[in-house]
């Protein structure tokens, strides 16, 4: 009772208590919620209608992809600029997959597993060729071979041990993936062929394409330039914004882009390091020419070029030194420098023979517990050989194979790198029966038969990068740190750039999906300036410069970049400097023509335009469905390929204004592609294919219609 009274006494600060604790638990759940959530969007890749692809999903089809495309080129690694187009690939396939899918769920459109097993018997879908290489054969997917394949995995699983393991994991997994990109790939296709059934044509309007495809007319057309005309033409800001009305969505940007002006110093060797350079190779060759080991030599040199005691097909040597081997005696040695791979060289031809380019050999390996038992246990198979035992049966009577096995002059230049290779390779090449020991084990060849012979080398090449020094990388540091020190913003890094030798480079409307400072087209920019593009989208503010990034393929790049203009997402303004350029000259073409149209209104005939000062030339074989390039006025002027379809041999076209000028023409001949035939079938079909890629621009509509977010310039 007295413990109740004191409860009911003091009730209304307990009721605080209890609030203030479960407020406490409450904030500190919503808390860890906002964690959580922010965590996970910081690991979203994008997002296409509202569905997130994170970056284990993401990667997970990149490192996919990158063993299919190593596969296809033998093994090789990518390159840094072969790994950005995979990853860009892999984003465009996730993309363009998601703006169908979400059209095909509307739809009610689906992917049967029936509809899988008969595109897997059917074998041409593109998905299975591509991401399953080992399973094509002639343009095919085997069907038949994967089924052995997965009986095979299922079945000896438990028993796979070390790298038959690991193949054949990566066989399934690439598998499984294959399955997943076919049921996109279906799904795609039967959206499309859907989309294409809303695509018609008709006999009649498909015979006029085929009319305006095969008839052709020879022309002489009168030109008289815009660019000619003596009146200048003003534009003002009223009628650009007027025209920026009607080109509007012309101007839309899904994704967001920068204007950037960035430095790049591309740091080279200074004449001192060139000059140290020089005495390195005048050494080495100084050494080579009096005899010294050129194993040691090389070895102890910068040489990009290992040695290697064997002989090399000229191929296995970079394409320079290989020129000059062809043409070098034996024992010469020759040093030169080579501009194109910015390096000095020395050669020494050691030997030149002529080799087999492909040897039929067979081996019996022999191992023992201790060197004893080793020397009686090969003196016993030597003997056995040399009294004339077949080498297949010895062998299988070590538990051995025993076959014969073909290996090229190629795959042993591909191995040369390693010591006992180099040794297996020496013996190969000696023919006969040879015996190597590698790691312990006599090895026992017998060379059956070789195919084909070419020249083979055994070469010392020293050949080094013309490198820059740290003295001369720290002074070009120092150079930069200065400038950046006097000139702390974007304006007065403007200013001053000329002055200390520096290019600034305009690199308007950059976007983030371009991975690297100064990438352009085709272009892949610098090389390893991730950091300066996250920079550029997450950090900067307009008129801000960036710190020095240290870059390159080898660190051999020093970047500044400044932020000039940020564009959101969405229309760029009338006033953007591109925008403004194509609307000037939308807007000047129009008052020119406006222009041309009274100047030239009496016009009626060639001579009539020759008086004008009109340029004259020849259109030949021009059909209507071809775009028609006007020499003189270097323009397409698809006004005048109309006029012209409709134009009889040997009338007057009335005068055309045109985008780039006023035209005036008179058809010389007509006449129809030899051999042309319609047929109504195919030509409603061609129609039909011609309609579905005009159509594509319908996906232009989905991309905006998605709201498509791109993340990858954050991982």
């Amino acid at each position: 009772m007295p413990a109740i009274q004191k409860i009911r006494k003091h009730g209304a600060l307990l009721i605080c208590i209890i609030g203030a604790a479960l407020f406490a638990f409450i904030a500190e759940e919503a808390v860890r919620s906002m964690e959580t959530t922010s965590n996970a969007s910081k690991q979203q890749i994008g997002e296409v209608f509202g569905q997130a692809l994170n970056y284990q999903e993401f990667q997970e089809m990149v490192n996919n992809e990158t063993e299919i495309a190593k596969m296809r080129m033998g093994g090789q690694n990518l390159s840094d600029a072969m790994m950005d187009q995979l990853r860009d690939q892999v984003w465009g396939e996730y993309v363009n997959y998601q703006l169908i899918k979400h059209e095909a769920d509307g739809l009610g459109l689906i992917v049967t597993d029936a509809e899988v097993q008969e595109a897997l018997k059917e074998g041409t879908a593109q998905s299975l060729i591509n991401t399953l290489p080992m399973f094509a054969q002639g343009g095919r997917f085997d069907y038949v071979a994967l089924k052995q394949f997965l009986e095979g995995y299922k079945k000896n699983k438990a028993s796979m041990q070390g790298e038959q393991m690991e193949q054949y994991e990566l066989a399934h997994r690439l598998w499984e993936y294959a399955e997943s990109k076919l049921r996109r790939e279906l799904l795609m296709n039967k959206y499309q062929s859907l989309f294409a059934t809303t695509l018609l044509s008709n006999p009649v309007n498909a015979k006029r394409n085929f009319a305006d495809a095969t008839q052709f007319k020879t022309a002489t057309v009168a030109a008289l330039p815009f660019a000619a005309m003596k009146d200048k033409v003003n534009v003002t800001d009223e009628e650009l914004k007027a025209a920026y009305e009607q080109y509007k969505e012309n101007f839309f940007m899904p994704f967001e882009t920068r204007d950037i002006k960035y430095i790049d110093v591309a740091v080279t060797a200074s004449a001192a390091d060139k000059k140290a350079l020089e005495a390195e190779m005048q050494e080495i060759y100084t050494k080579l020419s009096n005899g010294e080991d050129a194993a040691t030599v090389i070895g102890g040199s910068k040489s990009l070029v290992r040695f290697a005691n064997m002989p090399l097909s000229a191929k296995a040597f970079p394409g320079d030194v290989a020129q000059h081997l062809d043409s070098m005696a034996v024992g010469q040695v020759k040093q030169y420098t080579n501009s194109q791979d910015n390096t000095m060289n020395v050669i020494k031809l050691i030997s030149k023979t002529a080799t087999a380019d492909s040897i039929l050999y067979r081996s019996i390996a022999v191992q023992a517990e201790d060197e004893a038992k080793m020397t009686a246990r090969y003196d016993s198979v030597m003997n056995a050989l040399n009294g004339g035992a077949d080498f297949k049966a010895v062998a299988k009577n070590l538990g051995q194979p025993g076959d014969s096995t073909w290996v090229t002059s190629a795959m042993l230049d591909a191995g040369s790198s390693q010591p006992d290779n180099v040794k297996f390779a020496q013996a190969l090449y000696a023919g006969g029966t040879q015996t190597v020991e590698i790691n312990g084990i006599k090895i026992i060849l017998k060379i059956e038969e070789t195919k084909g012979t070419s020249a083979k080398y055994v070469a010392a090449v020293a050949k080094c990068d013309i490198a820059f020094s740290k003295e001369t990388y720290n002074a070009a540091k120092n150079k930069m740190n200065m400038f950046m020190s006097k000139n702390s913003d974007l304006a007065a890094v403007e200013k001053a750039a000329a002055k200390e030798g520096y290019q600034l480079t305009d690199s308007p409307s950059f976007m983030a999906a371009s991975h690297n400072i100064g990438a352009q087209g085709r272009m892949p920019g610098i090389p390893g300036t991730k950091d300066a593009v996250k920079w550029v989208f997450d950090d900067a503010k307009v008129g801000q410069i960036s710190k020095m990034y240290e870059c390159g393929e080898a660190n051999d790049h020093l970047l500044l970049v400044g932020l000039a203009a940020v564009h959101e997402k969405g229309y760029l303004p009338w006033d953007n400097a591109d925008v403004k350029k194509f609307l000037t000259a939308i807007v000047t073409s129009k008052k020119q023509a406006e222009a041309a149209a009274k100047k030239y209104a009496g016009i009626k005939t060639l001579e009539a335009a020759a008086a004008q000062g009109a340029v004259t030339d020849t259109i030949k074989n021009a059909s209507f469905l071809q775009p028609l390039a006007i020499s003189a006025t270097k323009a397409s002027e698809p006004k005048v390929a109309a006029a012209l379809a409709v134009t009889k041999k040997g009338a007057v076209s009335p005068l055309i204004i045109g985008s780039a000028g006023a035209y005036i023409f008179r058809v010389e001949e007509e006449g129809t592609v030899e051999g042309a035939k319609f047929d109504e079938k195919t030509g409603v079909q061609n129609d039909a294919r011609m309609y579905a890629q005009w159509a594509q621009g319908a996906f232009n509509f989905l991309y905006k219609k998605a709201k498509v977010i791109d993340n990858r310039y954050k991982f």
